[in-house]
């Protein structure tokens, strides 16, 4: 913008240079010094455009050159006058109509008034326009730098909020976890440490009476051994109670994935589920959570991505699992092990697997199942 008006300006003073040309004819020619001062007057033009320091004096410098040229060699130069004024005015920031002044110089050059007139309106209209420009584009400019503070505030407040709920939702996962140690420690307790301390008295008392009273020590044994069976089987019903559900396990595994990628490799990765997933057996669970990571771990390696996304759709009597990223993709599918091995499971269920490149990576699973 600063470099557009620079020249704006030096058109003006060679559209002035012109005329003395054309006006005087060979007397101009023969006015070394008009030349030299023009050179100047050009020189501290371009310079005053170019280096952001020592404005004041090169206006000052363009002052004084228009004011020797007028003084030695006639008032006819005064069309330079303007072109002055006004870099001076606008560099002051006056009001435009200040501006008006320079019809002043109509009265050092009264011999062609109209064209010192008009040349020196077109002059005013051509600066106000430039700072018009100017305002508005430092204007935009500010305007930008604030949206760009208030972006850069927003994403650091999202981060800071995103941190702060993944350590309390990791406190809050280490407190559920010893929540349930202690109460399984409890019910161990509550449920089999009586039975054994009891099974281990009677074992000590029939060791006593093995060979005086043999008939009740093999009672006793007996209850002993009936008192362990009952303990296992409630071991067995407490451990079968205590089972994770395999449908949490696998929706928990795969958010902790993403969480993963945004951790270790800053990729955005998430998982969008929709329908009743407790409609959906455990091995569909198996082979949806192994492809996952199979797919994500290949995005990982090959395909510069910065977005997963791992779709989750449960229909009535089947699932659709769609695993993409936004990565380079590839114009030829080799299919490696990885691919193979996914294949694999899902043709064990008499399920469809399709794998497309055209824009990333994209991988779609259908997996019917049982309502039985």
């Amino acid at each position: 913008m600063r470099y557009q008006f620079v020249l704006i300006k030096g058109l003006l003073l060679g559209a002035v240079f012109l005329y003395h040309v054309m006006e005087q004819e060979n007397k101009l020619l023969n006015q070394y010094g008009v030349w030299v001062i023009y050179a100047l007057l050009f020189s501290a033009v371009i310079a005053q455009g170019i280096t952001k320091r020592h404005k004041t004096l090169l206006l000052l410098i363009q002052a004084v050159l228009v004011i020797a040229m007028v003084s030695w060699f006639g008032r006819e130069y005064a069309l330079t006058l303007p072109v002055i004024f006004l870099s001076v005015a606008g560099s002051r920031k006056v009001k435009y109509p200040f501006y008006t002044a320079a019809f002043l110089g109509v009265f050092i050059y009264p011999d062609n008034m109209a064209v010192y007139i008009l040349f020196t309106s077109v002059c005013i209209l051509l600066f106000i326009q430039n700072d018009v420009i100017i305002d508005k584009y430092q204007k935009l400019l500010q305007s930008y730098e604030q949206n760009e503070q208030k972006l850069k505030y927003s994403m650091d407040n999202q981060n800071h909020i995103y941190k702060k709920e993944l350590i309390e939702n990791n406190l809050y996962f280490e407190n559920k976890l010893l929540e349930e140690k202690g109460r399984l420690s409890q019910a161990m307790h509550d449920k089999l440490g009586h039975s054994i301390n009891g099974s281990i008295y009677q074992l000590e008392a029939t060791k006593v009476l093995l060979t005086s009273e043999p008939e009740q020590a093999k009672g006793i044994l007996q209850a002993v051994i009936d008192n362990l069976r009952i303990s296992m089987d409630e071991i067995r019903q407490l451990l079968r109670r205590e089972k994770p559900d395999k449908r949490k396990l696998a929706l928990l595994q795969l958010m902790t994935l993403c969480e993963e990628c945004k951790k270790k490799y800053n990729i955005d990765a998430e998982v969008i589920v929709s329908g009743d997933n407790k409609s959906v057996p455990e091995y569909i669970w198996e082979i949806i959570l192994d492809n996952s990571f199979e797919a994500v771990s290949n995005a990982l390696k090959y395909s510069k991505c910065k977005h997963i996304t791992i779709q989750i759709v449960i229909l009535n009597k089947l699932v659709r699992c769609t695993i993409e990223d936004d990565g380079v993709g590839c114009m030829q599918i080799n299919e490696g092990m990885g691919i193979s091995g996914m294949r694999k499971r899902v043709r064990a269920i008499n399920g469809v697997l399709d794998v497309t490149s055209q824009i990333g990576f994209c991988i779609n699973m259908i997996l019917p199942f049982s309502q039985n």
